[in-house]
């Protein structure tokens, strides 16, 4: 008798050809938009950036060069010392390794679009939105930067930054590039009036005893791959709401009505909407995996660890079909499907990383998602498909089969009584 309602409702969803495209269409859609749009950022791909960036410098630099060479010569200082500071200011020209060796190298050059403006071009240069920055180099930069540093005199000079807020990733990457310069700067000069040598300061690969190991070396996973395993533990949740509707509608219809009065007892169809939603889950999982392998490469390491993991969730879809029947029955309303189909689905997905990995950003997170069913499958699919084997998932599918064990006890005292059911 419960293979008949299996029967029964198989066939309801195998004679409803529109929610079946749906239910398999739209994972396969999504995997393809997320995977292309997302993948760069996800696998450290290169990302398109275009900084366009005015650099404005006031005064010659050699000129202060000279200018403060000559100020030392004419100096009081010992003649080692003098000579010290002429052999450290030979290679001493901030402005020209920013403009030429950093923001103008060849690392940066499809990144950074270097223009030299003149200073009385400044006001049109910052009304002009295409900048995502502007650098201004104030005059006597160079001469009072080196006269602090070697004569202690004054205070170093001050470049300015305007900042485009409208490219937010253009000026954050100028202005991290500046810091960082800035760093390198003061460690260089330190260096240099301490007598330290350019060639003390690098390191010989060489000279390094040993060998570089890779600990806990697993496959990596593509972005495809990850929104294949993404979007299908998400979008099979949507089997429990449909499977949740479809008995509602019986209800409606009295057909459940007409199996009570067949003298089939109603625990026969409660098990038969488990069985039901846990069949269609598998077979859900099973096709849209199968689809991802053809369109996508998407491939199993260890296909009874894949096995293990797609029957755990699809026994939680079973839990979560009888349940929301249970309700649906208690309520005598659909409510209750379209809030799980509308709400709950879409807060499982983002908590379980479905969309992206969230865990990444918030251990909190990852915690909470681990305990949803799509998180918990999300997280043993990954595994696999780095290459650990079965151990790895056992805790995910143990907690997947305890959720629906506790869902099926919920739905099991909710679910109304003989003389309860209208």
């Amino acid at each position: 008798m419960i293979w008949i309602i299996v029967k029964k409702q198989l066939l309801v969803f195998w004679r409803n050809p529109q929610q079946l495209l749906l239910l398999l269409g739209l994972p396969i859609i999504l995997i393809a938009i997320l995977g292309a749009s997302l993948g760069g950022l996800m696998e450290g791909g290169p990302v398109s950036i275009d900084a366009k960036v005015a650099f404005i410098e006031h005064g010659n630099e050699q000129t202060q060069i000279d200018q403060f060479l000559n100020e030392v010569e004419n100096s009081k200082l010992p003649k080692d010392a003098i000579t010290a500071i002429n052999n450290s200011t030979e290679k001493m020209t901030p402005i020209t390794i920013l403009k030429e060796d950093i923001l103008g190298s060849d690392e940066l050059k499809n990144i950074i679009d270097l223009e030299i403006i003149k200073p009385r071009e400044k006001a049109n240069v910052l009304n002009n939105k295409e900048y995502a920055a502007v650098i201004e180099v104030p005059e006597n930069f160079t001469y009072q930067t080196l006269k602090s540093i070697y004569l202690k005199k004054g205070t170093t000079g001050e470049i300015q930054v305007y900042k485009n807020e409208g490219n937010q990733l253009g000026s954050t990457i100028v202005t991290g590039i500046l810091q960082e310069y800035q760093e390198q700067l003061s460690f260089s000069t330190f260096a240099g009036k301490q007598g330290i040598t350019e060639e003390a300061l690098q390191v010989d690969p060489n000279a390094i005893i040993g060998e570089t190991v890779t600990i806990n070396q697993k496959n990596p996973v593509t972005a495809k791959n990850y929104y294949a395993v993404g979007m299908a533990v998400m979008n099979v949740l949507f089997i429990a709401s449909t499977i949740g509707s479809i008995a509602f509608l019986e209800k409606r219809r009295h057909v459940f009505n007409r199996v009570i009065l067949a003298d089939v007892s109603r625990w026969v169809y409660f098990i038969g909407i488990f069985i039901s939603g846990t069949i269609v889950g598998f077979f859900h999982l099973s096709i849209v995996y199968g689809v991802s392998w053809v369109l996508f490469g998407l491939s199993w390491p260890n296909p009874l660890g894949f096995f293990v993991v797609t029957l755990g969730l699809a026994v939680s879809v079973g839990g979560l079909s009888v349940l929301l029947t249970a309700i649906c029955f208690r309520l005598n309303s659909e409510m209750i499907t379209n809030f799980f189909g509308s709400i709950i689905v879409t807060v499982f997905a983002f908590l379980g990383g479905s969309f992206f990995p969230i865990g990444d950003l918030s251990k909190a997170i990852q915690v909470v998602g681990n305990y949803t069913p799509n998180g918990a499958a999300l997280t043993a699919y990954l595994a696999i498909l780095r290459g650990d084997g079965i151990s790895a998932v056992l805790d995910q599918f143990a907690f997947l089969i305890m959720f629906a064990a506790v869902l099926v006890t919920i739905a099991a005292i909710s679910f109304p009584k003989r003389g309860q059911i209208v």
